[in-house]
């Protein structure tokens, strides 16, 4: 009997009469795309997202067998900026994690965020925590501390620009570029500090939007549509 392996669905979506087409990241075989047949009968209902599950796959190629899938625990309840907050963790995932590359770290990262979201945590620095464990997981990973240029520690007294490809290198130009003071926060995770947290949103933006390509964020559009609404 294959294991079953802890998981959370991304995204599901009706196929034929009784199945579902999932989206779901694994801690032991990263995510994974697979038909859940009958998953729409299932008597406990669909697990909904955000919930911690067990999952047993089989099978080869792009598109797995979910065989079972028990719930680990209860789903949690995500609204307002958390919930959009959710659906933006998930749409990188899909659009950005290769399927079964296991990544063990990012989805502890992915399961605290969650479970911080749920208790009413501020969204942003939980946010720009992620996207840092994501890009380190990818093999993109910032380096705040250094130079990229220069080979020399960030200073605190200077100011850099960043170019995705390479790093931040220091800079004469005030409009646009980052305090070195910020940078050394951010190389110390402190996300919480309000100019470092928007030095980092926009400096995560720069580097996720190298492997997006063109093609925006659907969860970010929602989001925005939202507050128009208000």
């Amino acid at each position: 009997m294959a294991a079953l392996m802890h998981a959370y669905f991304l995204h599901t979506r009706a196929y034929r009469e009784t199945s579902l087409l999932v989206e779901c990241f694994t801690a032991e075989a990263g995510r994974l795309s697979g038909v859940w047949r009958g998953g729409r009968r299932n008597k406990s209902g669909v697990p909904q997202l955000f919930q911690p599950l067990l999952v047993e796959v089989a099978g080869q190629g792009e598109l797995h067998n979910l065989n079972k899938v028990e719930s680990a625990g209860p789903a949690l309840m995500l609204a307002g900026a958390a919930l959009f907050s959710g659906f933006y963790l998930n749409e990188l995932l899909i659009r950005l994690l290769p399927r079964e590359e296991v990544q063990p770290g990012l989805f502890v990262t992915y399961a605290e965020v969650l479970g911080r979201l749920a208790e009413g945590e501020a969204a942003e620095p939980l946010l720009r925590a992620f996207e840092m464990s994501l890009l380190d997981g990818l093999g993109y990973g910032i380096d705040y501390g250094n130079d990229s240029e220069q080979g020399e520690p960030v200073s605190a007294a200077l100011a850099y620009d960043f170019y995705p490809e390479r790093g931040f290198t220091r800079t004469s130009a005030v409009t646009g570029a980052f305090a070195g003071a910020v940078l050394l926060k951010l190389a110390q995770g402190n996300f919480g500090d309000p100019d470092a947290a928007q030095a980092a949103k926009r400096i995560h933006r720069m580097a996720l939007a190298r492997l997006l390509g063109s093609k925006p964020l659907k969860s970010r559009e929602l989001f925005i549509a939202a507050q128009d609404l208000k």
